[in-house]
């Protein structure tokens, strides 16, 4: 950041130098226009309706934390929904879900919101650790941010529903936006990219099973969100999950070439979402509907196998 002019208030200020825009940007009107950007992108994609109860997804850092505050001042300023609820899921991560959970915790405390913790151990009888303890050296590990992917996701649609949730916000930003979409475009998952357009008709079949997932962070890159947080003055956890840092994930891969890309064209973020928003509808119409198998022990839609993958992955770490 540097001392110029505000290409917005045009005040000589501290200002920030997008480099995907080329715009100067002094501190406070780039709160304004993050805080404009997430109100934008929940009416032009028509994430929210008035009466809806949002329940949100809250690890305790810079992403949901951000989301959480703007959504609480949406719907007090403009939906008049039902107050909103976070939900936090505790995967028993040693000397890091405990702190994340704390700043999670306290933030609700401050702005009186509900706030649900769920843990692993309670749902599924262990903690990741003792997940990844027991199974890392068998030969069919799939490294630990694929169980606790798939434990999360569950968890979080079953507390949305069990509460009653219209919908489920999650703190995923331009930067995840675009991670996901070039990983699924690297495994060709044209599939799951339709299944992600913004605009498809719920399945009222699908709906008895998924809570509505929104996305309002989409279109703000992840420096970003870290800078607002920062200048807001939130007291998020800052430090990555661990395995996260220390298994050779594809995800990270990806990302790191996304962050080298970024070097030499800044706007490569932006390309990949309007690259996901485009192809997703144009796959959403050419792939018809597929039948799929109920999973014999909890019901949930499962593909063409018998079992879903969460109930695989209970029966394996609990026989």
């Amino acid at each position: 950041m540097k001392i110029s002019t505000c290409d917005y208030c045009n005040k000589n200020a501290l200002v920030i130098h997008r480099k995907y825009s080329g715009e100067l940007i002094c501190t406070e009107c780039f709160t304004k226009r993050i805080e404009k950007n997430i109100y934008k992108t929940i009416s032009k994609y028509k994430m929210l309706r008035p009466r809806d109860k949002i329940v949100v997804g809250v690890s305790g850092g810079k992403d949901s934390i951000a989301l959480l505050y703007n959504l609480k001042k949406i719907q007090e300023k403009n939906f008049h929904s039902q107050p909103i609820i976070a939900i936090t899921v505790d995967e028993g991560i040693k000397d890091y879900r405990s702190k994340s959970i704390k700043n999670a915790n306290k933030f609700c405390k401050k702005y009186g919101i509900e706030h649900k913790i769920v843990s692993f151990k309670e749902k599924t009888g262990k903690t990741l650790d003792e997940i990844i303890e027991l199974k890392s050296k068998s030969i069919d590990y799939k490294y630990a941010c694929n169980y606790c992917a798939t434990f999360r996701r569950r968890l979080l649609n079953e507390i949305a529903k069990e509460i009653g949730a219209d919908v489920l916000a999650m703190g995923h930003n331009l930067t995840d936006i675009a991670e996901t979409y070039l990983m699924n475009i690297l495994f060709k998952r044209f599939r799951t990219i339709s299944n992600q357009y913004l605009f498809k008709r719920e399945s009222k079949e699908i709906s008895k099973f998924f809570v509505r997932k929104i996305t309002p962070l989409m279109r703000i890159p992840e420096e970003e969100i870290f800078l607002y947080s920062n200048l807001k003055k939130f007291d998020y956890y800052p430090s990555h999950c661990p395995y996260r840092e220390k298994d050779p994930i594809l995800r990270k891969r990806v990302l790191d070439f996304i962050l080298e890309c970024k070097k030499f064209s800044p706007e490569i973020e932006f390309n990949l979402l309007n690259g996901f928003l485009e192809t997703s509808e144009i796959f959403y119409y050419h792939y018809k509907a597929k039948t799929y198998n109920s999973c014999e022990e909890c019901g949930y839609p499962c593909g063409n196998t018998n079992l879903c993958l969460y109930c695989k992955y209970l029966k394996d770490f609990n026989r």
